[in-house]
């Protein structure tokens, strides 16, 4: 492969790459990146594979009637099957769409290397293609962080989905996979989609909303470790009632995570009944966001910037676009790197007409703060007042 030939495929990648971008970075920051919003516009999407997902939803809901789940615990089966088939779509869709810039370069580069090989590639095109395959891949796992972000609750169900058909529907987990992996995996992805939906759904309600929610979540899953202890630990009867309690409780969070996102105007995770007899939280467990989560945000806002500033360096003549593009990049950049963010924090206070601390106010001392404020008389009322009585006016 030529450097010219090379040159080709880096402009054609780089133009999908910052497109693909500042596409994940503007859904990201408004909060509107929701699988399947988009593609069910489409005429036909909403019939792709629609009766398969009904039936698969509706064995599943048949054994949760099985374990003795009230109905009124049970997830409405529209909503629910019109919730699972949107993500399903989306997310087909968006992986399909993402790939396309790696295969524009894998492609030719194949092609070219394998079969028209007119010269030797040197090992540094090699790895440029590799890189351009770790950007687009980091890029897809920005995108699910966008996701998660924006519609935590279609998360939840999607993985309340798989932990139920994992604990009650054995045959459908891949013959590979041991079971207890199997089970410990779903477990583990549901009460991570449980934390987000609580951090995430409430980001615009008062601290207090946030922390009631937080905590009627941490409860919910506290309920849940308690129920799938005594299940992975229990024996007979006593497995079979864990089992159960299991059903319930993700049954009773599915039925408040799968309503359509338009109409979901309710911060109740769970039914407050099922909750009675909960343990207590674990604080320690509860603490801080899971390192998996923070590593894919940071590998997310990395990507992000890596595409605003290649952006920012391919774009053909510069301007105004650029500039704007090297600004979010760095920006994105500083939300990765704390010392750069508190640096351009600092740098924005020493711009003129920046927003100003308050350091350099005299602050008042105690005794200052504790003396009671003296009122200030009006120049009419200072001729009556008793201290000025008796003094004659100058001149």
């Amino acid at each position: 492969m030529t450097q010219t030939e090379f040159e080709n495929l880096f402009s054609v990648w780089g133009s999908l790459t910052v497109f693909e971008v500042v596409w994940i970075a503007v859904l990201w920051r408004s909060r509107s990146r929701v699988l399947g919003k988009g593609v069910y516009w489409i005429p036909g999407a909403r019939r792709i594979r629609r009766g398969a997902y009904e039936r698969r939803l509706e064995t599943l809901l048949e054994e949760l009637k099985r374990r003795d789940v009230p109905a009124e615990s049970l997830p409405d089966k529209d909503d629910l099957v019109d919730r699972r088939h949107r993500v399903a779509t989306g997310r087909c869709v968006s992986l399909l769409l993402q790939v396309v810039p790696v295969l524009n370069v894998v492609l030719p580069f194949w092609w070219a290397t394998s079969i028209a090989r007119t010269s030797t590639t040197p090992f540094w095109v090699f790895a440029a293609v590799a890189g351009f395959g770790v950007v687009s891949i980091a890029l897809m796992t920005a995108d699910e962080r966008a996701v998660t972000v924006s519609d935590a609750a279609g998360v939840v169900t999607v993985d309340a989905v798989r932990f139920l058909e994992t604990l009650l529907i054995p045959k459908r987990r891949r013959t590979q996979d041991s079971a207890l992996d199997a089970h410990g995996r779903a477990f583990g992805r549901l009460c991570q989609a449980l934390r987000a939906q609580a951090r995430h759904t409430t980001r615009r309600m008062p601290a207090a909303v946030r922390a009631r929610v937080g905590e009627n979540t941490e409860r919910l899953i506290a309920a849940l470790a308690d129920a799938n202890q005594r299940y992975l630990f229990g024996e007979g009867t006593d497995r079979d009632t864990a089992e159960r309690a299991l059903s319930l409780l993700v049954a009773g969070a599915l039925r408040h995570s799968c309503r359509p996102r338009g109409q979901r105007d309710s911060l109740v995770v769970i039914d407050a009944a099922l909750l009675a007899d909960a343990p207590e939280p674990d604080a320690a467990a509860t603490a801080a966001e899971p390192f998996r989560s923070r590593l894919l945000a940071g590998a997310g806002k990395a990507a992000v910037a890596v595409g605003l500033l290649a952006g920012a360096v391919l774009f053909p003549g510069g301007g105004a676009v650029s500039g704007l593009l090297a600004a979010a990049g760095l920006a994105s950049v500083a939300l990765v790197c704390p010392p750069l963010r508190e640096a351009m924090h600092r740098a924005r206070e020493l711009l003129p007409g920046g927003p100003s601390t308050g350091d350099n106010e005299p602050k008042a001392t105690d005794e200052e703060q504790s003396r009671p404020p003296v009122p200030v008389p009006c120049p009419q009322c200072a001729e009556h007042s008793p201290v000025t009585a008796g003094a004659r006016p100058v001149g």
